[in-house]
């Protein structure tokens, strides 16, 4: 079955699996914009001659098709309908608007307050802030510290028995010589700062992914029982599997035990939760007396009071977008929304007026200019202020 056949398919069918919205939202990553609405637009306008239905009837029709693609989450703000061309909404709740190259899919405000956001649309702010980039900065066992960013590839330095090399935007810790008791009382930090990230292999072939203002403090070579590290911020983690010797991270007042998996830590001091996520093997979580096993697919989140909350059946590739270049909201409120953009822009943010907290679903790359990104926020009857490393927002 071809792509044209399986959107025909899908917009004629009375529910849609989990697979079929998977499959949507990957079919419009991908596909251009022009066939995209070519395609769209033969489906839903072919009866445009006939006169629409009643706005209600309309807005039935819009919150169907995003009900279809965000089944059982939570529904953000549907915008009034007012136009005779009701049906192009409908259609543009499910067609991206580019960006440059950056993607994004949200419930639309009407098209009649804002023209559509285009490649070639300007910038409308005095001042501007690049995407995050590939940095950190890495402190030594004797306090010295590195950026990474203007250090050339090749040996950084050596930890004891361990050599620290820095090739293609990543440092990795090699070992030089049998670990001795030494090397373990050896600790380094990695930190990243707003706007920043990075990517790191430890010593026993862990990789590890810091987000934005994040950092990670950890032995230069692991010995004896266990193998620990603490870290702040978020992280993605791939852990060597070694039975005999379990990974554990120190996270706020909590602790992840893992044997070799791949999982996603969220621990923001701004967030109201701890969030450990599992997308591969399995991982513990544990809060003082209080302890939950995780397997793919699992979340456990827990906050500095009360104990650990589970959910299953989890979006990982959600919770691991910024890993692999993206932002991506699923019902966010507009502050949440807006954590993550200071992180990642360096900016801070404040609110002013009375700013309604709906949801905002949608996905769009990390590697596009602060003013981008804040354009398309705008189709939404918001608008914001660039002042320096300063964005106020305002309804």
């Amino acid at each position: 079955m071809d792509n044209k056949e399986r959107l025909r398919l899908l917009f004629e069918s009375a529910s849609w699996s989990e697979e079929d919205r998977r499959w949507l939202l990957e079919y419009l990553d991908m596909q251009d914009q022009g066939a995209l609405r070519q395609l769209m637009e033969a489906h839903f306008l072919a009866d445009a001659t006939s006169p629409p239905p009643p706005p209600p009837q309309a807005e039935r029709l819009l919150t169907l098709i995003h009900e279809k693609i965000q089944q059982k989450k939570p529904q953000p703000r549907l915008f009034s309908l007012k136009e005779r061309g009701w049906q192009k909404l409908a259609v543009a709740a499910v067609i991206l608007l580019i960006v440059g190259k950056a993607i994004l899919f949200f419930l639309p405000a009407s098209p009649a307050k804002k023209p559509p956001v285009g490649p070639d649309q300007p910038a409308n702010y005095a001042h501007d802030q690049p995407p995050g980039r590939n940095n950190a900065r890495l402190t030594l066992a004797d306090g010295r510290t590195i950026t990474l960013d203007s250090a050339a590839n090749g040996g950084l330095a050596q930890q004891g028995n361990t050599r620290v090399i820095k090739l293609n935007g990543q440092i990795a810790y090699k070992n030089t010589g049998s670990g001795k008791a030494v090397d373990a009382s050896l600790f380094n930090t990695i930190s990243t700062a707003k706007g920043n990230q990075y990517q790191l292999i430890l010593s026993d072939g862990s990789k590890v992914w810091l987000n934005a203002a994040s950092s990670m403090r950890f032995p230069t070579t692991f010995t004896g029982k266990e193998r620990r590290v603490e870290i702040t911020g978020e992280a993605y983690f791939e852990i060597a599997k070694n039975p005999a010797m379990p990974f554990k991270i120190q996270v706020g007042n909590g602790e992840i035990e893992v044997l070799g998996t791949h999982f996603n830590v969220n621990a923001y001091a701004d967030e109201p939760t701890v969030k450990t996520t599992v997308l591969e093997g399995a991982v513990a979580v544990k809060k003082a007396t209080a302890r939950q096993v995780l397997e793919p697919g699992q979340q456990a989140a827990f906050g500095p009071q009360g104990g650990i909350s589970l959910s299953k059946n989890v979006d990982v590739a959600y919770e691991t977008a910024w890993k692999d270049g993206f932002f991506w909201f699923d019902n966010t409120d507009i502050h949440t929304l807006m954590r993550q953009v200071s992180r990642w822009y360096d900016v801070d943010v404040t609110f002013k007026g009375n700013i309604e907290d709906d949801g905002f679903t949608g996905k769009i790359s990390r590697n596009v200019p602060l003013s981008k990104f804040l354009n398309v926020l705008e189709q939404y009857e918001l608008h914001f202020t660039i002042e320096g490393k300063k964005i106020i927002v305002q309804p």
